[in-house]
């Protein structure tokens, strides 16, 4: 009894002082003697001692009794240590439930295991309220409400804390007791009467002592708002074992059900979504069970959902390979080198596998191709995987099928380019037959200028027939052979006359091509021709770029120059009427430089 602190009433009489000496050798601590029950009231608000020892006889206005009432409300425990009094008295004493009831004289052992006897008493009081604050609490938390039922006396007996939650009090409802036919026609919807009736019933027809129930129905609030709750039963016996009830535990999880109703619906519209998928589709958990199999995959295999939910042990993979064995719904989160020993040909971007396959369905040989990915739940935990499959036999025949027609109109092209290179070459070769005979300069010079024309057109025809695009060329490798060979043509003396190329490497389309060499051609005969008479000697540049979407063609000398007066757009050189010509077939912009020598520009913008 250590440290326990109590306050003594009484008076300076031997008594008084004989029992604080009883106390003291007892190991406990009186804070204070007071002579009133006034006094030891105030003085234990103050001090709050552990127990208070009173005669019920004191002097002043409040007695024992009273003092032991106000200590109650104050959680502070009494003992009585008093004189003989009337039966009254005693049972007015007792009213206020001491913690202890000693009569005057008493044993020193009596007085020592009343104190503890009060102190564990105490203990005891202050763990079950804490356990019932936290259960409580606990209870509020979850809003949780309990409840009992008296099956003889039909009523249920409800706190204040059942009525909260349902929206209403006891003064309201007319007090905590309420017939089952009450209960049902004020809490219960309609609808859901019908089902609580069968559980409550199964609760009052069974006599075992373990039995248990739970269910889950709407209820109404007081103030009309519907709300969802679960109700656990339990059945009640009394000592003689016979059932006098059922007690049990109501809880509202309205934003649960709702969350989980939504989940629900999310659930199945997945559900439905992919039920409907046009691709054979199907998923599995993450123990390899079939959780979906949708109607396509059920006309792809003939083998109705009902007889694939809920298997595992690579089941799914029997109607595809007739074996037992990982397919890519399986093999979504494994390395390259393990899906390569089911695939040899697949490809992986991020977690999705895609492959094809050649299976054997329903005894038809069909090509599939399928696409896996895993699947997760809205908190990221793998939950399993999803594989769509596609019949793709007759898109890769028609894929052959149109190679094979494309690889011949190929060929019929690269034969065309061929031939009209061919026909062009003869053309330049019967020109240049024909030159060999006229003696007239000036013809002499036609001749070789249309003969240079038709080869700048065979040179295209020539690269198309040996590239693998058919439709577009090298144009700057193009340009740099037809140039050294313009050149070759028309300039005898390589130290005098020297030309400089810049050319990039751009794709040019055929359209565009024909045309640009025939500019070529004639710009750079000009230049060759005209630009250095006599012994003159200069630089010829021949370049074209590309900048973003604009090509650049540009051809410059330093030699005369243009006569100031010379129109070159209605010029009536042949070669100069050509240049014009073709650059506004090409949509391009055409400009002259007559400074220092001649410079053209041409810029255009490639037509598709």
């Amino acid at each position: 009894m250590k440290d326990v602190k109590i306050i003594m009433v009484g008076d300076e009489t031997k008594e008084s002082l004989d029992i604080i000496h009883i106390l003291e050798s007892l190991n406990c601590e009186v804070q204070y003697l007071a002579f009133t029950g006034e006094e030891a009231l105030e003085k234990a608000l103050e001090s709050t001692p552990d127990l208070i020892l009173t005669d019920i006889i004191l002097e002043g206005d409040m007695d024992g009794i009273e003092l032991a009432s106000k200590a109650k409300a104050h959680e502070i425990p009494v003992i009585f240590l008093t004189t003989p009094v009337s039966k009254e008295i005693i049972q007015k004493a007792m009213e206020t439930e001491p913690y202890g009831y000693l009569v005057k004289p008493f044993e020193n052992t009596e007085l020592k295991f009343a104190i503890e006897n009060a102190i564990h008493k105490k203990k005891v009081e202050n763990e079950l309220r804490w356990s019932d604050n936290r259960l409580k609490i606990g209870m509020d938390i979850g809003k949780m409400v309990y409840w009992e039922y008296d099956i003889e006396k039909d009523f249920f007996t409800f706190d204040d804390q059942f009525y909260a939650l349902y929206g209403t009090n006891a003064d309201k409802e007319g007090g905590n007791r309420m017939s089952s036919a009450e209960y049902a026609g004020r809490f219960v919807p309609v609808e859901e009467q019908e089902l609580v009736g069968i559980e409550v019933a199964k609760a009052l027809e069974t006599d075992d002592p373990d039995f248990s129930s739970t269910i889950g129905h709407w209820m109404i609030r007081g103030d009309g708002e519907r709300r969802f709750i679960i109700v656990r039963i339990r059945v009640r016996f009394d000592e003689n074992g016979k059932k006098i009830g059922t007690r049990g535990v109501n809880q509202d999880i309205t934003e649960l059900k709702i969350a989980e109703d939504a989940l629900a619906e999310s659930d199945q519209r997945l559900k439905d979504i992919i039920d409907f998928l046009p691709d054979a589709t199907f998923t599995i958990d993450t123990e390899g069970r079939v959780i979906s199999w949708n109607q396509a995959i059920e006309q792809m295999t003939g083998i109705w959902a009902e007889e694939m939910l809920g298997k595992g042990n690579y089941e799914y993979s029997l109607p595809f390979y007739r074996d037992r064995k990982p397919m890519l719904i399986d093999l979504v989160n494994a390395s390259e080198t393990e899906i390569r020993n089911y695939y040899s040909k697949f490809t992986r971007n991020g977690q999705v596998i895609t492959a094809e396959n050649e299976v054997n369905i329903r005894g038809k040989p069909i090509i599939i191709w399928g696409k896996a990915v895993p699947l997760y739940d809205n908190k990221g935990k793998l939950v399993g995987a999803i594989e769509t499959i596609r019949d793709v036999t007759d898109f890769r025949d028609a894929q052959k099928k149109l190679k094979k027609s494309l690889d011949e109109k190929e060929m019929l092209l690269k034969e065309i380019h061929h031939r009209v290179k061919n026909n062009l070459m003869v053309i330049s070769s019967l020109l240049e037959l024909e030159s060999r005979y006229i003696k007239d300069k000036a013809v002499l010079g036609v001749f070789k200028e249309s003969q240079n024309r038709a080869k700048s057109m065979a040179y295209i025809h020539e690269r198309l027939y040996r590239s693998t695009d058919l439709k577009r060329i090298d144009f700057g490798d193009y340009i740099q052979s037809l140039g050294e060979d313009i050149y070759e043509t028309y300039v005898i003396d390589p130290d005098r006359i020297k030309l400089n190329l810049k050319v990039e490497e751009v794709m040019v389309d055929i359209n565009t091509s024909v045309p640009l060499g025939l500019i070529v051609n004639e710009l750079l005969t000009n230049s060759m021709k005209y630009a250095f008479p006599g012994d003159r000697s200069g630089e010829i540049e021949l370049e074209f770029s590309c900048s973003g979407d604009e090509y650049l063609l540009r051809v410059a000398d330093n030699g005369v120059g243009f006569p100031e007066d010379l129109d070159y757009k209605n010029s009536s050189s042949l070669g100069l009427q050509l240049v014009t010509s073709l650059t506004e077939q090409i949509n391009g912009k055409i400009s002259l430089l007559n400074k220092n020598g001649t410079e053209f520009k041409i810029t255009f913008k490639e037509q598709y």
